[in-house]
């Protein structure tokens, strides 16, 4: 049965040989235009139906290849402009800081932030100073939006600022508007709280808290921050006041390290006039009932007057 088989193939190929060798031998012997128009039309009887879908095969490779080189521009545009736009921050940041140090009399060294904790109220900074050598311990740091925090730990290249948020911080701090002391401080790491300030105090909402410099660590005229909400406990002898810090640590990438120099004026504590606050508001007087009117009078029952002649002794005897 196999060898029926090879038989069969072995003839078959023989035919198609045959058949080939006489095709091309009655190609060979047509003329150069005819030859073209066979050509022609057998390609196009053979090949015409492949040509739509190889061309979509081929557009198809050519667009992912588009695409892939459109998205690495467009990675490389998308980095140029967040380095564009943060180059501008820096700028903006840099901008300021110089303003600040234009308007003081401070010695100042600037730092740059190199570590901290991803917190959005980090109670400690890792900082790079420009002149390693001039940084001391309880050395204020500052940058444009206020008071940052000291220096707790100075190194020969890097040193580290505990900031205000830090739990164990306590800044002497002073209202504005009203001259009201109080102590700057977090509550447990999550809150700001202004402490120390009695329930008679002239403190309202929106009112501004800057460093007193009475703690003679910090100078005074600093920003720490607005009062944000004021709870009163008539339980308790002091205000709870709640602050909103001024210092964003996700936006403060340089700073000032005060090193030296001439620190303002103690602030005034003269006392604000505040009609409308809480220690102006006079207190409420007592009114008494007016003590009832006694009428005294003396009694009106005739008294009886002897006549001098029943009198012994009298002009009758």
């Amino acid at each position: 049965m196999l060898l029926f088989d090879r038989r069969i193939w072995h003839r078959h190929d023989i035919a198609v040989l045959i058949a080939a060798l006489i095709i091309s031998a009655g190609l060979a012997v047509l003329p150069s235009g005819l030859k073209t128009a066979a050509g022609g039309g057998v390609v196009g009887t053979l090949f015409a139906p492949l040509e739509y879908p190889a061309s979509q095969v081929r557009s198809l490779f050519f667009s992912w290849k588009d695409n892939q080189e459109l998205r690495l521009r467009l990675a490389v545009a998308s980095l140029e402009n967040i380095s564009l736009k943060e180059a501008a921050r820096e700028n903006d940041e840099f901008r300021r800081l110089l303003e600040l140090k234009s308007r003081t009399q401070w010695l100042l060294r600037s730092a740059r932030v190199v570590g901290r904790e991803p917190a959005a109220r980090a109670p400690s900074l890792v900082v790079e100073p420009s002149d390693p050598k001039d940084i001391r311990n309880d050395m204020p740091a500052v940058s444009d939006r206020g008071l940052v925090g000291k220096v707790v730990n100075s190194g020969p290249e890097y040193s580290q600022v505990a900031t205000i948020f830090d739990p164990d911080s306590r800044v002497s701090a002073i209202v504005a508007r009203s001259r009201v002391l109080g102590i700057f401080r977090t509550d447990r790491g999550r809150r700001c709280i202004l402490d120390r300030v009695s329930l008679r105090s002239d403190v309202r909402e929106g009112d501004t808290v800057l460093t007193s410099g009475y703690g003679q660590v910090f100078p005074s005229g600093l920003m720490l921050g607005t009062v944000e909400r004021i709870r009163v406990d008539k339980r308790q002898l002091t205000m709870n006041i709640e602050i909103s810090p001024s210092l964003d640590l996700n936006r403060t990438s340089q700073m000032f390290i005060i090193t030296g120099g001439v620190n303002p004026p103690l602030p005034s504590l003269a006392p604000a006039k505040a009609p409308d606050s809480l220690a102006s508001r006079p207190r409420r007087r007592l009114k008494f009932p007016p003590p009832p009117e006694m009428d005294i009078r003396l009694p009106q029952a005739p008294v009886p007057v002897p006549d001098e002649s029943e009198l012994p002794g009298g002009p009758g005897q």
